[in-house]
């Protein structure tokens, strides 16, 4: 998970997810204020998430709101959908049928550039199609439909993000090999396929480390993120020019997730920039964020003391 937009209210600041899975499938929202995360234990749908679904989030039908989505994956590849209504979520519907199988990679982005997020699948094997089903705002398109025949394969790490600015998302995927394999390839969106892959960088996010698609400089194009999680707690980044991401080794913030920690980009404080958070996880369960500056992330501090537990889905 790359990153997906978590403005449920839609006040312009991205807000904090977390779906409990396991036996009450309970999903908890806690509204950014600009400067920390409201509400402990508000439960916004108390039935949606069970375990081995793919959770995520986006703007389904265009209301400037976001939605959380399901897809079950195995047999059933289903895809269900709980709409914001900027106070809780909607008992869920189904908006497909026949979705991302098996153990394909399911992600959300807007690729035809209407306003409303679609879903995407990457089959992550050796054959390493993308297929695409287009939101009505209702529902996602009939069959599904290829709009790639090879990009990103096993081991690779693939992500959706606007690196061109033109208003559709694009694929993104992150080789994740070692330091002389580490290369980032995009292919962007016509609107109607993802054209030809290209190197955009050719050292980043080497290995183990997590990458994450955002816009940090706020220039309208999607930039790339990546956290060491590790005893160095380093955060790298790279800005897109709207050719190629642009710096190598380029420190953002130099302590911030630790392993076991989770990290995720988003725009807590509505300046247009995403900023960094993690989730501690573990005994703790705090959250911590580092505003962007436009250039740099500002020193973690705390803006919740309690979400996030450890076996939740957290966004």
């Amino acid at each position: 998970m790359a990153g997906s937009p978590t403005d449920f209210t839609g006040d312009g600041r991205d807000d904090v997810i977390a779906f409990t899975q396991g036996s009450l499938n309970d999903v908890y929202v806690s509204t950014s204020t600009g400067s920390s995360f409201a509400g402990t234990s508000v439960k916004w749908n108390d039935f949606f998430g069970l375990n081995g679904e793919t959770l995520l989030t986006g703007d389904f039908n265009g209301d400037n709101r976001d939605d959380i989505i399901a897809f079950t994956h195995g047999t059933l590849a289903d895809v269900y959908v709980s709409l914001s209504t900027g106070t809780n979520f909607t008992p869920s519907t189904k908006w497909h049928d026949w979705f991302a199988p098996g153990t394909e990679i399911a992600a959300v982005g807007d690729v035809n550039g209407d306003g409303k997020d679609d879903i995407i699948t990457f089959t992550h094997d050796n054959a390493a199609d993308v297929y695409v089903a287009l939101s009505t705002g209702t529902s996602f398109t009939g069959t599904a439909v290829k709009w790639h025949e090879y990009f990103s394969i096993t081991g690779e790490y693939p992500a959706l993000g606007d690196v061109n600015g033109d208003g559709r998302d694009d694929i993104i995927t992150f080789t994740q090999g070692p330091a002389t394999a580490s290369d980032v390839i995009v292919a962007l969106s016509t609107g109607s396929s993802f054209g030809a892959p290209q190197k955009w960088h050719d050292l980043f996010a080497v290995g183990t480390e997590q990458p994450r698609v955002g816009d940090i400089n706020g220039d309208g194009k999607d930039d790339i993120v990546t956290f060491t999680c590790d005893t160095n707690a380093d955060v790298y980044a790279a800005v897109s020019t709207g050719t190629s991401f642009a710096g190598t080794t380029v420190k953002w913030n130099d302590f911030f997730c630790l392993n076991g920690e989770f990290p995720y980009l988003a725009d807590v404080n509505g300046d247009n920039k995403d900023d960094i958070i993690v989730f501690t996880k573990g005994t703790t369960n705090d959250i911590y964020v580092g505003l962007s500056t436009g250039t740099t992330f500002t020193n973690s501090t705390k803006w919740h003391d309690y979400f996030g537990l450890n076996g939740e889905t957290t966004l």
